[in-house]
């Protein structure tokens, strides 16, 4: 879920585009294939985002994880007035510490996947503005599918992607 939005946000074209992740497969995976990209890890976040914003955080912050440590990194990482995106699915509820967050005034957006703009990212897919080659690390045919589920689950063999075929 996370590249799939990074590619999305690519093409909004923004001044900077940082990435929060632990995986060092999926570090090395962004840097390998998104050079312009900045990465750091979750420890170092926060004063990553300063250091490298104008207005001291993140205009937009989408928080893609779905743990109760990032909800609260994405949402400490917003500047004042900055927009952030809940894509990830939480296993808990969530609460807004409202008296940490006085003064952010901070929007949010939630949702997740929205299956009606499915046609419009295909389209984007069909004429080459949405690159998800990369994406797919592994090829399994469809008798061994199993095989296919067990390397995903368990995150195995620097997996990001796996297709299926006939």
């Amino acid at each position: 879920t996370g590249i799939c939005t990074l590619l999305c946000v690519m093409l909004k074209k923004p001044k900077r585009i940082i990435i929060c992740e632990k995986s060092p497969e999926r570090i090395r995976f962004v840097h390998e294939h998104y050079p312009d990209v900045l990465v750091t890890e979750p420890e170092n976040c926060k004063e990553f985002v300063l250091k490298n914003s104008d207005h001291g955080g993140a205009d937009v912050v989408l928080e893609v994880a779905g743990s109760d440590d990032s909800f609260h990194l994405a949402w400490n990482c917003a500047r004042p007035n900055a927009i952030v995106t809940i894509v990830a699915l939480y296993d808990n509820p969530q609460l807004l510490p409202l008296p940490d967050m006085y003064g952010k005034n901070l929007i949010f957006k939630t949702g997740g996947v929205d299956g009606c703009d499915c046609a419009e990212i295909l389209a984007l897919i069909e004429e080459g503005k949405i690159d998800t080659t990369p994406l797919i690390t592994h090829r399994f045919p469809l008798n061994e599918i199993e095989e296919a589920y067990r390397i995903f689950e368990n995150k195995l063999d620097g997996v990001i992607k796996v297709a299926i075929y006939k």
